[in-house]
């Protein structure tokens, strides 16, 4: 049986601010958590937004604030952490530069998956 939803999810990743944008359709398919992880799998050449229960310790978690999810149609995050290990594994991603991701849920894991093949710029290059 094939796990995955077939309705494509997206993630924008801002390099200047070193943020992340999650469209809020996102957080209700993965079930409105109040954590989430932002992980990054190098030798498969993926960036996953997963569930978790409770705040972890060495920073990897985030808490979703919910007072920010009454605005506008996205959440934003920020990790400096994260922005450097996806420069790292993806060469095309540049200081400065706007992109954005396409994936897919794994509605039983809680998990939406985005392979960094579908990576797009999306503002100008000078």
């Amino acid at each position: 049986m094939n796990d995955s939803c077939n309705v494509s999810v997206t993630m924008a990743v801002d390099t200047k601010k070193y943020g992340i944008r999650i469209h809020k359709a996102l957080f209700r398919q993965l079930g409105e958590p109040r954590y989430i992880q932002l992980l990054v799998n190098p030798d498969e050449g993926v960036v996953a937004i997963q569930t978790v229960d409770k705040e972890m310790s060495g920073g990897q978690t985030h808490r979703i604030v919910e007072k920010r999810m009454h605005s506008e149609n996205s959440y934003e995050i920020y990790s400096r952490p994260f922005i450097r290990k996806l420069r790292e594994v993806e060469p095309r991603i540049e200081d400065g530069g706007a992109y954005r991701l396409i994936g897919s849920m794994i509605p039983s894991l809680k998990v939406a998956v985005f392979s960094l093949k579908t990576l797009q710029r999306m503002d100008r290059q000078e």
